[in-house]
């Protein structure tokens, strides 16, 4: 695990694809069902997997697009209804670059680590962006790629730590 950067309440890690499964806590199971699809180097599609597989995930789920030529901005594929119920709001085929809340400068570079240097991201910290600092929330993105080798998607997953 490498520390990233602590800023505004909130600690971004940074990790290789190769990172043991059990260094990410509550995203183990996550991990290892996506380290699984990784096949001689090459990176999982988001069409390698199945509904069924991310049992006990449901609801907690995110999927990205990025935007053709873009690292720093995506449409959600998929906004787990979790995060809808926790954020009091529907992002599922919203824009990054739309949206009015919850990324800064800190959340592009690490979206631009996780594109260009096929990173896995974690960030932790407090829901400030709506006075709801009382909620503490663990966000892991993971890099997908229709080819193997291109990031051009991301599965990501919220975890509600209160």
């Amino acid at each position: 695990m490498a520390l990233w950067e602590e800023a505004l309440g909130w600690t971004y890690h940074v990790y290789d694809q190769d990172t043991p499964a059990a260094e990410f806590d509550v995203f183990l199971s996550l991990v290892e069902l996506w380290q699984s699809k990784s096949r001689d180097g090459s990176l999982p599609a988001w069409k390698d997997f199945s509904f069924d597989e991310f049992d006990g995930w449901y609801g907690w789920l995110r999927v990205g697009d990025f935007l053709p030529g873009r690292t720093d901005d995506f449409v959600y594929r998929l906004w787990g209804g979790k995060s809808v119920d926790l954020y009091g709001v529907e992002l599922t085929g919203k824009r990054k670059s739309e949206l009015d809340f919850g990324f800064d400068e800190d959340d592009n570079i690490l979206l631009t680590m996780l594109a260009t240097e096929k990173k896995i991201t974690v960030a932790s910290g407090p829901v400030f962006w709506q006075d709801r600092e009382h909620l503490n929330v663990r966000i892991i993105k993971m890099p997908l790629s229709d080819d193997g080798i291109v990031v051009d998607k991301f599965l990501g997953a919220l975890y509600r730590e209160n």
